[in-house]
């Protein structure tokens, strides 16, 4: 029999971050290729919305491939091409950190995964960015020499000194044609800054005045609107190339469980019906089913099972993935949402259960399930769910009409097994 190793079982799915390998990515052809016209259309920024765990940052690694001439997604999935693109590719992922898009600015300038070492390659590049050295204690040296630190405080920059000195670098990158086809910066989680004020008004002016750049910009939004926060402008910077990315497909999420045991040899395989399984768990979350997966396949390699896994495997799984705590936000969530009570635990259920149109939930259907399951007044625990107490994880629509705030998180509720 082919060996395997534990390497290759713990990348068959790897929940824990984006989908960089365009062997690894599925699907998707839709938006791949709507990427793809942006970045060769003059003047297109690109925007990426949609929930969480669907695959927007694997999205913004293949369009980061293509971008810098990695045609492999596009041969694979028949999209045609006559060129191979050469772009500077910066891609820069916000984290909670940072408060501002001047403290934006500032590491896409001062990190040297970012903009820092390509700058001390151009003079009038380093002219710029030597102006912050009064504010920025960055740890510069020359190329090839050693950084200590990259930034401390800015509090002292003003916000138009950051934007001038940004629009000038990238100024001087293009003048110097570091790379044929521009400059493409990729932001993501921009959803994570806390004020984004005038952010969409400085990418007009980048625009207008410096046409080799573009932007890809990626959060958790319902259309580009919400993530931008600045309608009019917005809408001109993103005509025609805003990626509103649904939830997965049947096939695309199967061809992921594909994938996976294929990168194993297919040494370790889920039966159909199991397949069937994780993808209705999934609810089209890749990210639920690269949970599931990995934790499977894990399973089954240090219990030596070599073999086709069912349906009750995966069940055995799940609860696996709750009691082991194996994404430790989502079950933190949920235990926060359950606390010490089985009555709300079933009210959560139920609410997740509920198949609605737009993502809403009519409590009038949700009352009914959760008092033939001996629940007096589940209303007060829809109640209890929509404070601070217990995560606030669902939303008043309006007069009856709720929603969860995180499609990720519902799918996760429908699928974890009940505490009590």
């Amino acid at each position: 029999m082919t060996q395997i190793t534990i390497k290759q079982v713990e990348n068959a799915f790897v929940p824990a971050r984006e989908i960089s390998d365009p062997e690894k990515f599925s699907g998707r052809e839709t938006y791949v290729k709507d990427a793809y016209l942006a970045l060769i259309a003059d003047g297109s920024n690109i925007a990426i919305v949609g929930n969480r765990g669907i695959g927007k940052s694997s999205l913004a690694r293949q369009i980061i491939n293509i971008s810098q001439g990695d045609n492999r997604l596009l041969d694979k999935l028949g999209i045609y091409s006559d060129e191979k693109l050469d772009y500077l590719s910066i891609y820069y992922a916000c984290g909670n950190s940072i408060t501002n898009t001047q403290e934006l600015l500032e590491r896409l300038l001062t990190t040297r995964e970012c903009f820092l070492e390509w700058i001390y390659e151009i003079p009038t590049a380093t002219k710029e960015l030597d102006k912050l050295n009064g504010n920025l204690n960055i740890g510069i040296a020359s190329v090839g020499g050693d950084v200590s630190s990259e930034r401390t405080t800015t509090s002292t920059i003003q916000k138009h000194s950051i934007e001038t000195i940004f629009h000038n670098v990238i100024s001087d990158l293009l003048k110097a044609k570091v790379a044929k086809n521009g400059v493409l910066i990729v932001i993501d989680e921009f959803d994570q800054i806390k004020d984004i004020s005038g952010f969409a008004s400085f990418l007009k002016s980048l625009a207008t005045n410096t046409p080799g750049l573009k932007f890809c910009i990626v959060g958790v939004a319902q259309d580009i609107q919400n993530l931008m926060k600045e309608h009019e402008s917005s809408d001109r910077l993103f005509a025609g190339s805003v990626i509103n990315l649904p939830v997965m497909g049947k096939t695309e999420l199967r061809q992921i469980i594909i994938t996976g045991e294929n990168s194993i040899n297919n040494l370790i395989t889920f039966s159909e019906s199991a397949k069937d399984k994780i993808i209705d768990l999934s609810q089209g979350h890749p990210y639920i089913v690269h949970l599931i997966g990995k934790q499977a396949f894990r399973t089954a390699y240090f219990d030596g099972k070599y073999e086709e896994l069912d349906e009750n495997y995966v069940e055995n799984i799940l609860k696996a993935i709750a009691e082991k705590e194996a994404d430790p936000v989502l079950e933190g969530r949920y235990k926060k949402a359950v606390a010490s009570s089985q009555a709300r635990e079933i009210v959560l259920k139920a609410l997740a259960n509920y198949n609605g149109t737009d993502n809403e939930i009519f409590t009038t259907e949700v009352y009914k399930k959760a008092i033939e399951k001996d629940v007096d007044n589940p209303s007060q625990y829809v109640g209890h769910l929509v404070t601070n107490d217990y995560g606030s994880e669902v939303i008043k629509v309006r007069d009856k009409y709720y929603r969860f705030k995180d499609s990720l998180f519902q799918t996760y509720v429908k699928a974890r097994p009940s505490i009590y």
